[in-house]
């Protein structure tokens, strides 16, 4: 994905008219910022005119004895 790197920062770029999609994407930025924070990662995969899937996965949490 080219655009890959403006979709999860903070000063989120859009990359459509705000007719065509809604929100402010704001939401990646602070899914990303919640998931590295429990060690985890976010990640987009997508194909030209087929449209993309955010993707995320969290390290398993470890119990204590």
């Amino acid at each position: 994905m080219q655009y890959v790197h403006k979709l999860f920062g903070p000063s989120f770029q859009r990359l459509h008219s705000a007719t065509k999609f809604e929100g402010t994407g704001i939401r990646l930025a602070n899914l990303r910022r919640i998931v590295q924070r429990h060690g985890g990662r976010v990640w987009a995969e997508g194909a030209i005119n087929q449209g993309a899937t955010f993707l995320s996965r969290c390290r398993p949490r470890r119990h204590h004895s």
